[in-house]
């Protein structure tokens, strides 16, 4: 047989192969496909063009393979599985559907070990499994995760101090006094400044500009005293309060992660609010599987 090849060879031509092979006819492979016998007959002759053998010979009505086609059948029918999931593999990640993608996830510690897990579960659960890799940092290291392209979805808080963000959801909250039930304050609907004088106070670090606020407050009120303790996070300052070492002045979206320290969070008069928000990265397209994430926490908080 002269090889000659006369049309780009595609799934379609190993399907139909596939399909004579099981059934020994144009005829019944065609019902199968869904397809003419004479496109089936086509697609065949095709196949046989372009490898340059004959597949198949008549037998009384029937198509049997030939001596090639039975040497030649194992080879095609790995090609037709490969094609088969190589097709499935390709839909899955135009839907961000597959165990190969990779969502990356960049919050701060006081979120990844509380209701970051929570998140993922009920991701997985509705997307199916998918590779998830989560980074900790501060608001700072994760900024530059998102902008330098090493995270898709990052958790930060407003004002952004690094370019080349988008802010995809916000998220506004407060500050509270978290303090043991058992503290003295722990029955009041409010605490003002005022309040909290000649308490031990427990603050987050000079880095956040929710710091210089309450310093601010703390000056026009004046409140005078040294804060007791210094925290580099939510879920430390929580932590040190539940142990009865003062109030911790937090944000109301985290510290909330945290009220199973038997802790009581009570707002703080005047309200000073802290601005929360998801970022990716301006320069990169949103993934799908960062997209599905963001549907699937569009409930949160």
């Amino acid at each position: 047989m002269a090889k000659t090849v006369s049309a780009a060879i595609s799934l379609k031509h190993i399907e139909a192969y596939d399909a004579i092979a099981a059934t020994g006819s144009t005829v019944a492979a065609s019902v199968e496909l869904g397809i003419s016998q004479s496109n089936a007959s086509r697609l065949l002759q095709q196949l046989e063009a372009y490898l340059g053998v004959r597949l198949f010979e008549r037998d009384k009505n029937r198509l049997s393979p030939t001596r090639e086609g039975l040497q030649l059948g194992p080879e095609i029918r790995i090609i037709s599985d490969r094609l088969r999931a190589l097709k499935t593999a390709a839909i899955e990640l135009e839907n961000g559907r597959s165990r190969d993608m990779l969502l990356r996830l960049a919050f701060p510690a006081s979120l990844s070990s509380t209701r970051v897990p929570k998140m993922i579960k009920a991701f997985l659960a509705t997307n199916g499994l998918m590779r998830v890799e989560i980074a900790s940092g501060s608001y700072l290291a994760i900024e530059r995760m998102i902008a330098d392209g090493e995270a898709d979805i990052g958790f930060s808080r407003l004002p952004l101090t690094t370019p080349g963000l988008r802010q995809e959801r916000t998220f506004r909250s407060r500050i509270v006094a978290a303090l043991p039930h058992t503290h003295a304050l722990a029955d009041r609907a409010r605490l003002s400044i005022a309040d909290l004088k000649g308490h031990d106070l427990i603050v987050l670090n000079r880095e956040r500009p929710v710091r210089h606020q309450l310093e601010a407050e703390f000056y026009r009120h004046g409140l005078r005293q040294r804060p007791l303790l210094e925290a580099h996070s939510v879920a430390s300052a929580c932590a040190l309060a539940a142990e009865g070492l003062g109030i911790a002045l937090v944000g109301d979206l985290i510290a909330r992660e945290y009220v199973n320290l038997s802790l009581a969070l009570i707002p703080l008069e005047p309200e000073l609010p802290v601005t929360y928000c998801l970022v990716s990265g301006e320069k990169y397209p949103l993934p799908k599987t960062a997209g599905l994430f963001l549907q699937s926490i569009a409930g949160w908080p």
